[in-house]
């Protein structure tokens, strides 16, 4: 009887999850893909004595590795020089802290094994080494995220009330209480404001309540994410904080940010974009209209699909090809078909 108990029958799964799957799964991928993409904090094998000999194991099989960082598998407070956003990681992140000294270690370990390392935004203040530095590796479906003509107001905050989306997953890293704030004195100063604030809500009814906004209030620490993206690809003008040289100087010189119209809003200017952009309805249609041009050529599948195709030749077709100032404007013309590798 004690083989049938679910006390058993769980022991079994968590051995079997923890000790011997791992390891299967890495078998079985091992003769059906060439390139093997990683985030900093771990691959298949994460979980098993062998993680720091994973990207060894591969190349040994003849394959490529690529790591891109996605955000805590790259965050060292210590080494993060703007105190606000290490005050925002720590209102809802302290772990972080706690684990530097493992982060740090999976930082190095990838640096030094991996064929190709993206980095992207403040994601690469950490990082001791990069192959290439871009905004954001991933796409987004440009034709699913589209504006409608219905959707666009003629409300100034007078004449009507304006409506405002905040999406936080957390409020400290993004900086919600200044919104707030801001949002309150301006309604007291007797503009009409109808502030969104979307948490805990499913992903379609996000998309639903933002494709009827006036504004995206994105996030005013530092950065912006894929709730950007979604914004500017609808049509709608984008605040989110992009003031801080120390980050964003060599990404307007070497990867196209210069050409973002997002509006970039630090903790002290919530305010002041704000009315600018509540009582414009012109300027929130014309920054809407450059915020979809932006998507569409560095945030859709073929923008990013150029990127990626080059990497796969420079790494598996041993290419020549610079990709470290990788730009759609400078993208180095390659003859043929793009490689025929699985990823």
């Amino acid at each position: 009887d004690f083989f049938k108990t679910p006390l058993l029958r769980g022991a079994l799964k968590n051995m079997f999850e923890k000790h011997i799957g791992p390891y299967l799964i890495f078998g079985w991928l091992l003769p059906r893909f060439d390139i093997f993409h990683f985030f900093f904090d771990g691959g298949f094998l994460v979980g098993t004595p062998l993680r720091f000999w994973e990207v060894q194991l591969l190349h040994w099989a003849g394959k490529k590795v690529i790591v891109m960082p996605y955000g805590s598998d790259v965050a060292v407070p210590s080494h993060i020089r703007s105190m606000v956003f290490r005050q925002g990681l720590m209102m809802n992140y302290p772990h972080l802290g706690v684990d530097e000294e493992r982060t740090l270690q999976q930082i190095h370990y990838f640096s030094r094994h991996a064929d190709f390392v993206v980095g992207c935004l403040f994601h690469a203040e950490t990082l001791p080494r990069w192959d290439l530095l871009t905004t954001h590796y991933y796409p987004i479906d440009v034709d699913a995220w589209q504006p409608t003509l219905a959707a666009r107001s003629l409300a100034d905050g007078k004449n009507g009330s304006v409506t405002i989306v905040h999406t936080p997953n957390h409020r400290g890293a993004k900086g919600t209480e200044f919104l707030l704030a801001a949002c309150q004195a301006l309604q007291a100063e007797g503009l009409q404001i109808n502030l969104r604030l979307l948490e805990r809500v499913p992903n379609s009814e996000v998309k639903r309540i933002l494709i009827e906004a006036d504004i995206l209030a994105e996030q005013f620490i530092i950065g912006y994410g894929l709730s950007a993206m979604e914004g500017m690809a609808l049509g709608k003008p984008v605040m989110s904080n992009l003031s801080d040289d120390h980050y964003y100087l060599v990404h307007r010189l070497y990867t196209g940010l210069d050409e973002c119209p997002i509006v970039s809003t630090s903790i002290d200017r919530i305010k002041e974009n704000l009315r600018m952009l509540i009582t414009n309805p012109t300027l929130r249609r014309e920054l809407g209209e450059a915020g979809r041009a932006y998507v569409l050529k560095y945030h859709s599948y073929t923008a990013v699909g150029q990127m990626w195709a080059l990497i796969y030749q420079k790494i598996w077709l041993n290419q020549a090809i610079d990709v470290t100032m990788w730009h759609p404007d400078r993208l180095a013309k390659v003859d043929g078909q793009r490689p025929g590798v699985r990823a």
